[in-house]
């Protein structure tokens, strides 16, 4: 198609409009880098003792035996709303251990164990400076 300046409007107006305002089809996108950000997902697969390091996504236990697992606690602000799953592969009874506990519940909330079955899984969402439990499936936390 020749480029021509009627051309250029309808793409401006009607596909993507950054000139003036950021629009997608007509609609005015409001949301701010971070909001956009929080649907970057990431995925990191367990295969040996250590660290979950990613923030928003999956981690995905493989370890043939048990994986003893940590996890950093998120940072306040900038964390706030990512939601990372860790979801065992392997029929081991996975530990992970979060410094401060779950929430903020100290010691007495700051390891899960898995049951030990394929499929255990746990959710956790950032907020505060804290990782709080949202779901799990045959996960206990102590």
């Amino acid at each position: 198609m020749p480029r021509t300046k009627s051309n250029e409007d309808w793409l401006r107006t009607k596909i993507l409009d950054v000139l003036n305002k950021f629009t997608i089809g007509g609609t005015e996108v409001t949301a701010s880098a971070a909001e956009l950000n929080l649907t970057d997902k990431e995925a990191q697969t367990v295969s040996a003792d250590g660290a979950i390091t990613i923030k928003n996504g999956v981690a995905k236990v493989t370890k043939a035996g048990v994986a003893v697992m940590t996890l950093a606690n998120p940072t306040d602000v900038t964390d706030d709303n990512k939601e990372l799953t860790i979801l065992s592969t392997t029929a081991q009874a996975h530990t992970l251990t979060v410094t401060g506990g779950f929430g903020n519940g100290s010691t007495g909330e700051d390891v899960a164990t898995f049951s030990g079955a394929i499929g255990d899984n746990i959710n956790l969402k950032a907020y505060g400076g804290y990782w709080y439990i949202t779901g799990a499936h045959q996960v206990a936390v102590a």
